[in-house]
């Protein structure tokens, strides 16, 4: 079985930390709690990774990041092919980067985080900053990472993708324009699978491995 759920989690031994919306599952073994009570093997990860994960086996090649607009603020991240999870399943916390330091508080406990931005303009009704936001986030990923692409989804995206693809991509051109080097901006686009999305991801997690599937 594969569980996807939102983070932060340790996707290696499968135990939950202070997971969004629900600090009580703090240190909880799910993997080996689900494992022991079903007879069956079992995968824990995040959402976003997992769903990056079935974008990947789909067929979206190269370096991309899948930003994921819901309840709150992720992504999964796809390195040469390859998801990257980093160290301690750490990698993709994207909402929680602050970039207004006297900004609202997040529920992580920091202040103007990228995430708590966004949801409070969401929450306002104004999806055109919501897209301006989650596009300044996507622009310090992009600077960071090189990336070849930048894919959306969530509950939240999908409610008005045309405003966040437009946002989001004015955002990434605007920093292209000031960097120059004639190569354009990162591409911005609703990621295929739409609701689906997480869940394939989710059976990926076992199915890629099994068969050849390297970084699954």
């Amino acid at each position: 079985m594969g569980i996807a759920l939102p983070g932060p989690l340790d996707h290696a031994r499968g135990v939950l930390h202070r997971v969004t919306g629900f600090p009580e599952w703090d240190g909880f073994p799910l993997r080996d709690a689900l494992a022991a009570r079903l007879g069956v093997p079992v995968v824990v990860d995040k959402d976003t990774n997992a769903a990056a994960l079935g974008l990947a086996v789909g067929g979206v090649g190269g370096s991309f990041a899948y930003l994921h607009l819901g309840t709150g603020l992720g992504a999964g991240l796809v390195i040469g092919g390859v998801v990257h999870r980093g160290a301690r399943t750490g990698a993709g916390e994207f909402g929680h980067q602050v970039i207004q330091l006297d900004g609202p508080v997040c529920g992580c406990g920091n202040r103007g985080c990228v995430e708590a931005l966004c949801l409070a303009a969401v929450r306002r009704g104004d999806m055109e900053e919501a897209a301006r936001v989650l596009g300044v986030g996507a622009g310090n990923l992009v600077g960071l990472l090189d990336i070849d692409l930048v894919l959306l989804g969530g509950r939240t995206v999908a409610a008005a993708p045309e405003v966040f693809v437009r946002g989001v991509g004015a955002v990434l051109e605007e920093r292209a324009r000031r960097e120059g080097g004639g190569e354009g901006a990162v591409p911005v686009r609703i990621a295929s699978g739409g609701a689906r999305g997480v869940a394939e991801g989710a059976a990926q997690l076992l199915l890629a491995p099994l068969f050849g599937r390297a970084g699954g």
